[in-house]
């Protein structure tokens, strides 16, 4: 333990910049508040995205961080932070970490592109194993591992600012299915297993307008499109139900909803991948994604609830003193 308090000391001694560019990110905001670190969200519209360009060299020229960390995708990034460190000479000590997300990897701008950025950066991150494997065998570049951390969210229950969710009546058991309606989600089948579940609620979040438009065609009463929520009225949303569903047809993808359920201690069903196998270990039910099995899983869910909460306290207790483990290793990088 000593060790560990030693090297969070050295750590925050170094001005660390932590750049995302995008509206938001939970992985990183998690990160940054466990390291101290700057977080900026830098975004623009597509059009306009070579502005971020210039935005990010500002930034970092005002700041001078000694470690920059940059969020992939877009990979681009950390190749601007990679420029700032060789175009000014005063610069070419700094570290620069890449946090690569899912889609760096499932769907890269350019694959040799990225390889060679990563390849210059001084600590690349991956979730899972899965990715490390994948980037050592595909971009010749070894990874370390880094789950998300789960999120503190004590502040955000307590708090009175932000407008509480109320659950629709007359359900025996409430869904709470998190998504944005992204393209790796089975939506399709949540929507079928609900048609045979009448007394059970299904609220779906995200924004309505990002959704295939067939999806809504025969929509069963009881799924309640939520729409988008700020995240206060999320959280709220997410503790009052009975569990929280969090599903992905990617198969080395770790969702991020499924660490909100540890961190409330709720049920979890997901997805019957490895990666999400091996870290949510107690406490979930795992599905294949079709109807009839998200629809068992429900049922498993609504005659052992208390079983699987019991499951995720047991799960954020060890899964919070791993990850606090694991990040403390990688301050050996900044020394």
């Amino acid at each position: 333990m000593q060790g560990n308090i030693d090297k969070k000391k050295q750590f925050s001694n170094r001005k660390i910049a932590f750049i995302v560019w995008d509206r938001e990110g939970i992985r990183a905001y998690g990160i940054s508040k466990h390291i101290g670190s700057s977080l900026h969200f830098l975004y623009t519209s597509r059009i306009k995205h070579p502005l971020l360009y210039i935005r990010t060299l500002r930034l970092l020229r005002k700041e001078k961080p000694h470690i920059v960390i940059c969020q992939s995708p877009p990979i681009t990034c950390a190749c601007i932070a990679l420029v700032y460190k060789y175009l000014f000479p005063s610069t070419s000590r700094i570290k620069i970490l890449i946090d690569v997300h899912t889609g760096a990897i499932t769907k890269p701008w350019s694959k040799n592109f990225s390889r060679i950025v990563m390849r210059r950066a001084s600590v690349t991150i991956v979730i899972n194993k899965e990715q490390q494997d994948y980037l050592i065998q595909n971009y010749q570049v070894n990874p370390v591992v880094l789950e998300d951390p789960i999120p503190d969210l004590t502040d955000m229950l307590l708090s009175k600012e932000h407008e509480r969710y109320i659950l629709k009546q007359k359900a025996v058991f409430n869904v709470a299915v998190i998504s944005s309606f992204a393209y790796d989600e089975p939506l399709q089948a949540v929507f079928d297993a609900a048609s045979k579940l009448p007394d059970v609620n299904f609220y779906v979040t995200g924004d309505r307008k990002n959704a295939d438009k067939t999806l809504f065609i025969i929509k069963p009463e009881n799924i309640i499109i939520t729409g988008f929520l700020t995240y206060g009225t999320y959280i709220d949303l997410l503790q009052k139900v009975d569990v929280i569903m969090d599903l992905t047809t990617e198969n080395t993808s770790i969702v991020a909803g499924a660490y909100e359920a540890v961190a409330l201690e709720q049920p979890l069903i997901t997805s019957n991948w490895p990666p999400l196998r091996r870290y949510f270990n107690k406490g979930t039910i795992f599905t294949d994604n079709s109807a009839e099995g998200i629809r068992k899983a429900i049922i498993v869910a609504m005659t052992k609830k208390d079983e699987l909460s019991t499951g995720m306290h047991q799960l954020k207790i060890e899964r919070t003193k791993e990850w606090e483990d694991k990040i403390s290793n990688i301050y050996s990088v900044f020394q």
